[in-house]
């Protein structure tokens, strides 16, 4: 999955991030305007507004992807552009999450935030698997559910309502520990050699 949206991605992004470059926006504006839009995503979910928050959500996915793509058309690549990144990233899934969560809670539906839980979860396992082995000095992105495949299926499911979204959220807390699993088991093999 991964692997087919990257690819279908460059064609979007990469034009849009040289468009974004002519209007003189850098890495960390555009960083800083996703986490906004992940925010207002958050937000939208936790009043149910469920649509309109998916749209948030893909926005928000698609300035991620642009930060990076403006960076390396500008040569601004760095280190520590890399890590604020993966740390905005990190709070963008946690406020969508916990916008669903927060839904959910109000309504008394207790599974369905579990389920939310179970989801944000996952997420960070794979985040995290990746960020261990990459601390370890090896590379890690194997696995069938990576970020921008995380953001397309909660979008594409917000994008049909409630029903929609709940189908997403199994999707996800399914896949993403699945994904993790992955990882790990590929860490611990290539660790061991």
């Amino acid at each position: 999955m991964k692997g087919i949206l990257k690819e279908k991605g460059k064609f979007f992004v990469v034009p849009v991030g040289r468009a974004l470059v002519k209007m003189g926006f850098t890495p960390e504006v555009l960083t800083a305007l996703g986490l906004l839009f992940a925010v207002g995503a958050g937000i939208l979910f936790a009043a149910g507004h469920i649509r309109y928050g998916a749209l948030l959500v893909l926005v928000a996915g698609l300035l991620d992807s642009a930060d990076g793509t403006v960076a390396r058309l500008k040569g601004t690549v760095s280190p520590a552009g890399a890590f604020l990144d993966s740390a905005v990233d990190r709070y963008c899934e946690a406020v969508i999450f916990c916008g669903l969560l927060v839904h959910y809670l109000a309504l008394g539906r207790h599974g369905l935030a579990l389920l939310t839980f179970l989801a944000l979860c996952g997420a960070f396992f794979v985040s995290y698997m990746r960020a261990r082995m990459e601390g370890l000095g090896k590379e890690c992105r194997v696995g069938l559910l990576e970020r921008e495949d995380r953001v397309i299926v909660l979008a594409l499911g917000g994008f049909f309502g409630e029903t929609g979204i709940q189908v997403s959220l199994w999707v996800l807390a399914v896949l993403s520990h699945f994904t993790a699993i992955q990882r790990m088991r590929y860490g611990v093999t290539v660790l061991r050699d």
